[in-house]
This record gives structure tokens, sequence and C-alpha cells, in this order.
């Protein structure tokens, strides 16, 4: 788990040995369930967890009860509900497992005691925080202006190895069309 977590972090900046040893020593290895959420909707995300493999369902109920995906988070990925964790405010959303998984948790305490005392995580966490702005523009940009199909095929294109494993349902609702015009826009695109 800490090589996928150093490997990723690597992808923005080179840290040293010492570094390296000081993310590991503020980690801690969990192991969590499928539909387990590690962020829900009502209450303070006061953690953030490191992925090294697996997929993560963004959602919220809307008014009449429905449950309404609004995202994934596919890892090597930092996973969390950020506005949450950043302002201390109740979350949104609830952010969902979606299958049994090895991650390392981090507590916004010990983030930001490491931000103090090395500016280069400062930096890296700067650039995650840039990755996941952009990452939400995009996905706002193509929820409002590209058809459900471009959107399935963004999905199926960038994350071909979890896209058939995630429900249908969860597809649909993400998409925003029921599940009966999903299967037919999948035949149509194999």
């Amino acid at each position: 788990m800490t090589e996928s977590l150093h490997k990723y972090i690597n992808s923005f900046i080179q840290l040293s040995k010492e570094e390296i040893e000081v993310i590991e020593e503020i980690s801690v290895c969990k192991k969590i369930k499928k539909n387990e959420l590690i962020a829900e909707n009502g209450k303070v995300c006061r953690k953030v967890l490191f992925a090294g493999e697996g997929y993560f369902r963004f959602f919220h109920i809307d008014s009449r009860g429905n449950e309404i995906t609004s995202d994934f988070y596919f890892a090597p990925s930092f996973i969390t509900s950020y506005t949450s964790f950043i302002t201390g405010v109740p979350s949104f959303v609830n952010v969902q497992a979606m299958h049994d998984m090895d991650v390392l948790e981090f507590s916004k305490e010990d983030l930001y005691d490491l931000y103090d005392k090395y500016p280069k995580f400062e930096r890296v966490g700067r650039l995650i925080a840039e990755k996941v702005a952009i990452n939400s523009e995009e996905h706002l940009f193509l929820l409002l202006n590209q058809t459900a199909q471009t959107r399935y095929q963004r999905l199926l294109e960038q994350n071909p190895q979890y896209v058939n494993t995630i429900p249908l349902q969860y597809i649909a609702s993400y998409l925003g069309i029921t599940q009966e015009t999903l299967s037919r826009m999948r035949k149509s695109i194999k």
C-alpha cells in the first residue's frame, strides 16, 4: 500500500527518504468493507483516505428518497468529502467504498502538521487539490454540455478496468438516464 502511495505522490513531486518515512508514520493502514461509508451526509469529515486500487461512489439522497450518484473516484487517489474536510462543515454527500479494500488513513490534524513542518508536503497538497478542482470542473462541463452517451464513453475510456464492475443503477444515476436506456446505449457501443 505504501509503495502505491509513494508512486502516486512521486507523480507530483519527488520525496526524500526522510519525507517518505514521515508520511508512513502518520498514516494508519485500514481495511474497509464494500459499501462502507467513509463520509456521510450531515457529518463532518475529519479524515482523508489514500486508495491504491478500487473506486468510490459519491452520492446524495434527493427529496423523494432516491440515491443520486454524483461522481466516482478511481484509484490511485486521495478520497474524502473535500468540502467538509477543508471547511469543517457537515458533508453534503456520502462517499461509499465499492468493494473491500486496504487504504491508508490520514487525520486532518496530522496532515496540517505535516504541511507546517515540511513545505514539500504543502506543495503536494496544493497540487492534489488542483487536480481535484480540474476533475470537478471537467465533470461539471461534461454534465452540462455533453450527452449521456459521450459521458459514458469518457468514463469507459478513462476507467475501463472498473466500469464493468459498477452496478448499472449507479452508472445510470450518474448519467441521469434510466437503466434501460443505459443498457441500450451499452449494446450500441459494443
